[in-house]
């Protein structure tokens, strides 16, 4: 019989696929929007620096929440409750944005939203990860990356379209995030659990129905880890080597990609006028688009670059750039714009590691446990940074603020060139 891991790419994996990708998308989405629609609101809503940062970070604050306890529901209770039933909660808080009479309920709706993005991206991750043949792994996960990248970047065209929509322009760009949440969860409302999970926990009969009625009779089931064993090992099992190791790598790695994703991303129009690049919506549009083309282009590459090379050249080019931002102070526009492109293109290619690598540290018993704990420790430090950045940019200026990303960057790449494994095809037990 053909080996589950090595089984032909079918309709059913295309369909998996892009229900995972569909739900990225209104995840990137939902983040995206709240930077174009806090500069919408600030003068309708009268927003100090205080709440701009609360508000840029109330999603990052439920992501933390949301990721660090799902993943031992996931490993628990399975990939698909939160993988189907999610994206339809997402739509009723999306769609409560609109409707928000308060600073403090607008910030209650974001950190709830938060907390259903964190339980999506460990779930999806985990249930696309599982159901993804060896071979082509790397770019199946990938596409979650573009998915999630396309996502931000509309978000910030229709949010650029509503830049003169008037005063309730920012509850319109807010409640857009409602229709791409329900097409997803129409989408994922079929998917059945995952095989590797119900061999895993005992339920070999379960798994072999599935597999037989959507990827073929010839294929075998799938190789786990003690199969039949029941209950998930414990947490602690993720402090004993080598997964500890595994789990500080993509814990310093997520965190120091997400950190200049979210906290430059977020407040992108407000960094770009301080950074003197002229009309700061036009320079995060061009932002945008580098970042959304290296997105693109990462399905293309991801399979031909063993995944060390690109964290740690990643994190290297990315400081160069900031460096020369940093030391460049009066650069011109034709300098500068070119210069913030070109590290959107960079974190973009190298962030695609963060839908393919987490998953592929660790083995099925507690694959959503790392994947929590990795999203959270980096959604902690995202929430952090995202508050303190519009403080930091106002005191210090855009320099200090580019200044700790670029000392961020160092470090990483310090730790995963000493420490990270490499898993370019690696098969998952």
């Amino acid at each position: 019989m053909t080996p589950f891991e090595d089984a032909p790419f079918t309709r059913f994996h295309r369909r998996v696929v892009t229900s995972g990708a569909a739900g990225q998308l209104s995840d990137g989405f939902s983040i995206g929007i709240i930077g174009v629609a806090l500069s919408l609101a600030k003068g309708p809503l009268g927003l100090t620096e205080w709440w701009l940062g609360a508000l840029g970070a109330g999603s990052l604050i439920g992501l933390f929440f949301g990721s660090l306890v799902a993943g031992s529901l996931t490993d628990t209770l399975g990939r698909r409750p939160i993988f189907a039933w999610g994206m339809l909660l997402f739509t009723m808080f999306a769609t409560l944005q609109y409707f928000s009479s308060s600073l403090y309920q607008l910030f209650a709706i974001r950190v709830l939203l938060g907390v259903t993005l964190g339980a999506d991206y460990v779930a999806c991750k985990a249930m696309v990860t599982e159901y993804s043949p060896t071979r082509n792994r790397g770019r199946i996960l990938s596409v979650l990356a573009a998915g999630w990248t396309s996502g931000y970047f509309l978000a910030f065209v229709i949010g650029f379209a509503f830049r003169k929509g008037g005063p309730d322009a920012w509850r319109l760009a807010l409640l857009a995030s409602a229709g791409p949440s329900l097409i997803a969860f129409i989408l994922r409302f079929r998917t059945p659990e995952s095989p590797q999970w119900l061999t895993r926990m005992g339920r070999s009969t379960d798994a072999r129905e599935i597999i037989t009625k959507y990827i073929g009779e010839n294929v075998a089931l799938p190789l786990v880890h003690r199969p039949g064993a029941g209950s998930p090992t414990a947490a602690t099992a993720l402090m004993s080597p080598p997964l500890f190791r595994n789990l500080v790598v993509g814990c310093v790695f997520h965190t120091s990609q997400v950190i200049p994703l979210f906290a430059l991303g977020t407040f992108l129009p407000i960094v770009m006028a301080k950074a003197g690049v002229g009309d700061g919506y036009m320079g995060a549009l061009i932002y945008n688009v580098l970042f959304l083309i290296g997105a693109l282009i990462g399905p293309f590459v991801i399979d031909r670059i063993y995944r060390r090379t690109l964290l740690v050249q990643g994190f290297v080019t990315m400081a160069i750039l900031l460096a020369i931002l940093i030391a460049w102070r009066t650069a011109p526009v034709f300098v500068t714009l070119p210069l913030f492109s070109a590290f959107a293109f960079v974190l973009s290619v190298a962030g695609i590691l963060q839908f393919v690598y987490p998953p592929e540290l660790f083995p099925t018993e507690v694959r959503a446990r790392g994947i929590g704990t990795i999203l959270s420790v980096s959604r902690f430090g995202t929430v952090s940074s995202t508050f303190l950045l519009p403080f930091v940019v106002e005191r210090f200026g855009v320099q200090a603020a580019l200044g700790f990303c670029m000392v961020i960057m160092i470090v990483a790449a310090i730790v995963c060139q000493r420490w990270a494994p490499e898993t370019l095809h690696k098969r998952l037990v």
